[in-house]
């Protein structure tokens, strides 16, 4: 019996999973997270009043996103969930020299989600220009310029108030 090539493709990729870790990141240990003093909320709008909004602004002023994790190298699937009044979470990953890291959100409400990678200032720099122009998903991407590993955070944000507790999955592509 012949196996056609496309059928031979699909049973030899249904057999061989890609081999992506899955972690919990709510079992990772906190770290200093990037400074906050550059970054706006993105909740803020017409409707941006009462006790909620100024709690989650007075939040937000601690100087760093917090609560912040480091992920382990590699492509991950990261499993989460919004913690704390101010909307908002780190993440750090090492990127390779010369190398990529892609993230992009997936979640029951994605539409209330941001997803912005900045340096450790807070801020935009060489190799993360290209997520000024909205794609219209949570995703953010860093290409790293250099020749040496570098360390960005990826900062996924609400857009909404009061988001304790809605949970989300991390696909972070390292290439």
């Amino acid at each position: 019996m012949r196996l056609s090539p496309l059928l031979l493709s699909i049973s030899l990729w249904a057999v061989a999973p890609l081999d992506i870790k899955q972690i919990d990141a709510t079992k990772l240990p906190n770290i200093p997270g990037p400074q906050a003093s550059q970054m706006t909320d993105p909740a803020r709008g017409l409707n941006f009043t009462g006790i909620e909004a100024q709690i989650r602004t007075q939040d937000r002023r601690s100087g760093s996103v917090q609560p912040a994790v480091a992920l382990p190298p590699g492509s991950l699937k990261v499993s989460d969930q919004m913690t704390g009044v101010a909307g908002w979470k780190a993440y750090r990953v090492e990127v390779p020299a010369k190398g990529s890291v892609h993230v992009r959100l997936h979640g029951n409400h994605e539409a209330w989600f941001q997803v912005r990678a900045v340096n450790r200032w807070g801020v935009l720099e060489k190799g993360m220009l290209q997520n000024v122009i909205p794609t219209g998903n949570p995703e953010a991407r860093y290409l790293n310029p250099k020749n040496e590993t570098m360390s960005v955070y990826f900062v996924v944000d609400t857009t909404e108030l009061n988001m304790q507790g809605e949970a989300y999955t991390l696909d972070v592509t390292v290439s």
